[in-house]
């Protein structure tokens, strides 16, 4: 049993001051309950590769205990940038194909001089089929702020990367779905995104909890750069589905159905609901700029930034998406909430992107989208097109508060939505809190196990 992930404001003192946390698990629990996710069963059958990624894996460890040891996210290069950039050199050399070995020697290149704009925007265009990434990439939020060593390796997810390819045919739908929620509503260009699944992890970045994507090279510290692309690790994300947010909504959710059979967590959902996520965070009005907010409050501007993409990018896929593709707009509304067990599940006070989860469903129970249905145990209970609307409603809020870039405002709506007023939430906390958190564990340790290798 561990309910002090709900102590709110307790976490949020400590909250971006783990620096010297050097546990593989965080945040701070009694336990965690860990499932296995088989990288191995994705890596590629090529020749004298797992020798080099079990030489980066050395190196990208010693960096990521030195960083820890000096208790500083240093922006930096990494201190073996030549020794790391040899490996890499040495990985490009047995790829197949052109782009991949252009990929990787642009990135080998950039470790110790930093990235030109040449060299950000070759890397947003090509199309790799094998990528590679290594560098200071950032950690969760809460428990520091910047940078740690990591070095992750994917292959292109073909179910994943088609999904992305229909729904940005849908893309030019999304201005007058906008104009039409709000008419100051606009667009930005939306980034580069490659659906992948990831087959090697160290550093940072194989530590506890996991990230389901990488925006780069934003999270790579360079900021402002017109060349943006988000790794998003499609398998990954199904472990935490099947391992973690489906549990959570067999057992705390009733999302009343009048179709026929079961509501359903089905691709594409899943790659659809998180590249929506990335094009909800370019909704934004004319005068739209968090400067001010991120002065007032970083964490709160965080907070209702993710807030933002988690509402449009759901309205996106429900209700600009689901139809053309043929996909239930029940079974996005079910992906969505069983999400949102699984951000508040990990905790308050400790990601801003939990706290903005529990900010949506304090709404969506205020305004009577949802309700908390007490008993043997509790539930939210309610019907899809409901909390649709609920969600229209909320992105109205949003475009006159912080898009409108209104710092009183946007205070006020987290004041009274945010984890500090739970709107009937605390027995759901109560149920989350009576189970230690899951959280899903790379096995990486079996490459022999791979022909050729």
């Amino acid at each position: 049993m561990d309910r002090d992930r709900f102590v709110y404001d307790l976490n949020l003192e400590r909250a971006t001051h783990y620096t010297a946390w050097r546990s593989a698990y965080w945040p701070p629990s009694r336990e965690f309950r860990v499932f296995l996710l088989d990288l191995v069963a994705k890596a590629p059958a090529c020749a004298g590769l797992a020798a080099e990624l079990e030489s980066l894996r050395a190196l990208i460890e010693r960096e990521w205990d030195e960083a820890k040891l000096a208790k500083s996210a240093s922006k930096l290069p990494l201190a073996r940038a030549d020794e790391i950039a040899s490996v890499l050199r040495r990985i490009a050399e047995l790829l197949p194909e052109a782009g991949d070995r252009r990929a990787l020697l642009v990135r080998a290149e950039s470790l110790a001089a930093g990235y030109s704009a040449g060299a950000l925007g070759e890397l947003a265009t090509l199309d790799e089929e094998l990528a590679f990434v290594v560098g200071r990439i950032s950690t969760w939020y809460g428990k520091q702020v910047g940078g740690l060593p990591t070095a992750f390796a994917c292959v292109r997810n073909e179910a994943g990367r088609a999904a992305t390819a229909r729904a940005r045919e849908l893309f030019p739908r999304l201005d007058g779905y906008l104009r039409a929620l709000h008419a100051h509503l606009r667009l930005g260009e939306v980034p580069a995104f490659a659906a992948v699944d990831v087959f090697f992890m160290a550093g940072e970045g194989n530590r506890h909890p996991k990230h389901i994507a990488y925006f780069l090279p934003e999270d790579e510290g360079v900021k402002f750069s017109p060349f943006k692309k988000t790794y998003y690790f499609c398998n990954t994300h199904r472990a935490l589905l099947h391992g973690v947010s489906l549990p959570l909504a067999e057992r705390l959710l009733d999302l009343r159905w009048r179709g026929s059979g079961q509501p359903r967590i089905v691709e594409p959902i899943p790659t659809l609901g998180v590249l929506a996520h990335e094009v909800g965070h370019f909704v934004h009005r004319e005068q739209t700029s968090f400067k001010a907010l991120n002065a007032a409050n970083r964490w709160l501007s965080i907070v209702l930034q993710e807030t933002i993409a988690d509402v449009f990018g759901t309205l996106f896929v429900a209700q600009v998406f689901a139809d053309a593709l043929d996909i239930s707009a029940h079974d996005v509304v079910t992906y969505y909430l069983a999400e949102c067990l699984r951000y508040v599940d990990r905790g308050l006070g400790a990601f801003p992107d939990s706290d903005g989860m529990l900010l949506q469903l304090n709404y969506l129970v205020a305004c009577g989208a949802l309700r908390v249905r007490e008993g043997a145990g509790p539930q939210l209970v309610g019907e899809a097109d409901v909390v649709i609307a609920g969600l229209r409603s909320l992105a109205r809020v949003l475009a006159d508060t912080l898009l409108a870039g209104d710092v009183s405002r946007s205070l006020g709506l987290h004041e009274r939505y945010g984890p500090r007023s739970q709107h009937g939430l605390a027995p759901l906390l109560g149920a989350l809190g009576s189970e230690s958190p899951r959280t899903v564990e790379y096995l990486q340790e079996t490459f022999s196990r791979v022909e050729g290798w």
